[in-house]
């Protein structure tokens, strides 16, 4: 049986679908939370979405062309929307429903012209106008039809001119419709473009794809229960508050409204935080107040006070108040840890898993982004460096080849692992070497330090704790410099043709401290096989300070200790 060892495949690999689309919405989700924010701060009107949609476009069109696949493009936007959960925002839904349907829409593109230059095109054209047309529903679903007929008297009370009066309203829209057709379009090619250039230079390295795992768990969520019962009551009073609204009397379809709201105040802390930000009220106020006296306005051609002007503004207000905070618990059930189980379920289990590996690659990529901010004007080389995460050098002697990495995030097994392959390799009356950091918890649970156990004698010394302060202080803890000193010169001293453990590089070593000098030497002096643990955020920053491109990755939450002792004792050979 031959090791299964994570994310190094040969090039007859063939990856599934939701594999690829792991990439491509993970990159994508990467650009949404970064450019996001950065872009949502300016608060311009249009300008946020508009920008990253157009992002999302290239992304998607130059994914396609590096990775191939039918149906890649609204895979890759369920991905993305589902990282949306991790937004610190009490509103997802509405962007959730944005990516998913710009994906759609580009897929729809290519199903009606086919993977060419005018399927891209007519794909990137209809993805932008999603922009326009769900901003215009999502207004007409918090506002109603009320905020169009406002729109519209705009143009009757200020033009004389007959045509510009009755019809001049589409002229902006007409517009907006060549200008947003024109993005996407553009987006698309720069996308093609650059795609193919991408693919170019990825001709002398093999794709690395997360691989299909079928002892899949998904991970245990914490927060809030909630529940799908929860989320059906939300969408269906939602649906019926807004067709409601022509068939009921106004007191019943109100009081009904202001109801909801009270339940919605008394169950959900968010909507609470969210109704106490004055901000809130005043543009609800703002839009209601105008629109109705614009709708006054196109239909008596003057503005009174009147009960008719106080009765339309309310009824705006008390419309768009129940519609955003329903949107707002609909986004809370949809992270619950009730509706997130049932998404794990057999029915959405490829979306679940893809979901787990794009969050896992997104702190690399997020590294990758942040420190490449300067350039988001030209997104395309960018783009092809997040896309190397998932490549690795096809080379018949790739660099450190003997080096194997074991990865998880923060305390999710890394060192445990590390301990099952020592006792595995020690069964087998192989002589090992390094060391491993026990950690020590108080009686509260808290990991308060650790331990260093050197190898093969398993030795203790204090490495650091929270509580020493006359030590070497890095971060939260303080370390043992004698502790340092023993582990260096431990390492330094380790005979030839053993495995080495070493537990663990991370942000201290990427800083040059701790263990830094010490990996870098063994790297460059030695052959032996060097196993080391480096937690999941740090380890595309690591491979490249190291050069650890040619290094087999293993997942401790996934892979087999047995198949990876297999493998560093045929790096013994």
């Amino acid at each position: 049986m031959k090791p299964r060892i994570s994310q190094v495949y040969q090039m007859n690999t063939q990856p599934t679908i939701w594999q690829k689309a792991s990439i491509l919405g993970s990159v994508w989700g990467a650009f949404e939370i970064v450019a996001g924010s950065m872009l949502h701060n300016l608060a311009i009107p249009m300008v946020a979405g508009t920008i990253l949609s157009t992002l999302g476009v290239i992304i998607l069109v130059a994914g396609a062309k590096v990775f191939g696949g039918k149906g890649l493009f609204w895979r890759s936007a369920l991905v993305c929307a589902a990282l949306k959960t991790v937004s610190p925002s009490p509103v997802i839904l509405t962007p959730m429903i944005g990516i998913t349907l710009e994906g759609v829409l580009l897929e729809s593109g290519v199903l009606l012209l086919g993977h060419n230059v005018a399927g891209y095109i007519l794909g990137g054209s209809f993805a932008l106008l999603s922009i326009l047309g769900f901003k215009l529903v999502r207004l007409i679903m918090i506002y109603g039809t009320d905020l169009v007929e406002a729109y519209k008297s705009v143009f009757s009370f200020a033009f004389s001119n007959d045509f510009i009066a009755s019809k001049g309203y589409l002229i902006p829209i007409f517009l907006l419709i060549i200008i947003y057709s024109a993005i996407g379009a553009f987006a698309a090619y720069t996308g093609l473009r650059g795609g193919n250039i991408i693919s170019k230079r990825f001709k002398s390295k093999n794709i690395q794809f997360l691989p299909p795992n079928n002892q899949y768990k998904p991970k245990e969520m914490v927060g809030y229960k909630g529940g799908i019962g929860f989320l059906a009551f939300h969408v269906v009073w939602l649906i019926a508050f807004i067709f409601s609204k022509n068939y009921i009397p106004n007191i019943y379809w109100v009081t009904g409204g202001i109801i909801y709201l009270t339940l919605c105040i008394f169950r959900y802390g968010r909507v609470r935080k969210l109704l106490s930000k004055l901000s809130f009220w005043v543009v609800i106020l703002i839009v209601s107040t105008s629109s109705s006296i614009f709708i006054l306005l196109g239909k008596y051609s003057t503005i009174l006070w009147s009960y008719e002007l106080i009765e339309q503004i309310s009824t705006i207000f008390i419309r768009a108040s129940v519609v955003i905070i329903s949107f707002t618990c609909i986004s809370i059930e949809m992270m619950s840890k009730g509706v997130s189980r049932h998404l794990q379920g057999n029915r959405f289990s490829q979306l679940a898993q893809s979901y787990t590996h794009a969050h896992s690659a997104l702190p690399s990529l997020l590294s990758t982004l942040k420190t490449n901010r300067q350039k988001f004007h030209r997104p395309l080389p960018i783009i092809e460096k997040m896309f190397a995460h998932f490549t690795y050098h096809n080379t018949n002697h790739p660099i450190n080849s003997k080096i194997i990495i074991i990865t998880a995030d923060k305390q999710s097994g890394k060192t445990t692992f590390l301990k099952e392959l020592v006792a595995l390799l020690e069964k087998k009356n192989q002589q090992v070497w390094g060391f491993f950091a026990e950690g020590l918890w108080n009686d509260n649970g808290e990991r308060i330090g650790f331990n260093l156990i050197t190898l093969p004698a398993k030795s203790s010394i204090p490495l650091c704790n929270k509580t020493t302060t006359q030590w070497q202080p890095f971060g939260s803890y303080f370390f043992n410099p004698k502790a340092i000193e023993q582990g260096t010169a431990h390492l330094e001293n380790a005979p030839s043709g053993v495995p080495i453990f070493i537990d663990e590089v991370g942000l201290f070593e990427l800083d040059d401290q701790i263990w830094a000098n010490a990996f870098s030497n063994i790297i460059s002096k030695r052959d032996n096989p060097i196993i080391v643990t480096i937690r999941r955020a740090f380890l595309e920053q690591s491979k490249n300070k190291w050069e650890l491109n040619g290094a087999t990755i293993v997942d401790a939450t996934t892979d087999c200790p047995e198949d990876t002792v297999k493998t560093i004792l045929e790096n013994l050979k």
